[in-house]
This record gives structure tokens, sequence and C-alpha cells, in this order.
């Protein structure tokens, strides 16, 4: 068994330092991190969490509310997302499994 760890998609929510507890401050932007695990066993993919997805990315006007996208200012890559982590690992997204 092996287990990935991927970032399907940070996020600069408002709030800073009261967010990620790291920022310098309150009144600038945090960095959040959309955990994702992908285990790979002996016959299949199981991920754990799927973060956002191409749909996401490729309309997040239409599929998310202004409100979330306003306070948490997702960035929306293709490349991040769960599907094109796991196929740029080599393998076949199809063969997740749970």
């Amino acid at each position: 068994m092996r287990v990935y760890h991927l970032n399907c998609i940070s996020s600069c929510p408002i709030g800073g330092r009261l967010m990620d507890g790291v920022s310098p401050s309150a009144l600038q932007r945090g960095h959040l991190t959309c955990h994702c695990l992908l285990v790979e066993t002996a016959d299949s993919l199981v991920l754990i969490d799927t973060g956002f997805g191409l749909r996401d990315v490729a309309d997040p006007h239409g599929r998310l509310s202004e409100f979330f996208l306003l306070q948490l200012k997702p960035d929306f890559r293709e490349e991040m997302t769960a599907r094109r982590q796991i196929e740029k690992l080599g393998f076949d997204a199809d063969d997740v499994r749970h």
C-alpha cells in the first residue's frame, strides 16, 4: 500500500492569521490547502476527499456561490484537480474505486 498527498486546490481566505495561523496579519488573506489522499492498494485506488473538480475549475461562478468565491478566493487551476494529479502520477483516474 502506498499513500500520496494531493493538494486539490488552495484557497486564500479573508482573515489571514485567524484562518491559517501563520499569515502575518488577520488583515491579509491566508493560505489553506485542500488536503486529499490517494491510496494505492493491490487492486485499486482509493481517493479520500476529492477537492474541487474539473467542472468547478471550468465554471466556478456557475457552480459555487459568489460569497464563497469572494471569501475563499480559490486558486482554480486544472492541474490541481485530483483527476489531473492522479494522471500525472501515472495512474488512470478511472481506476479510483472508492
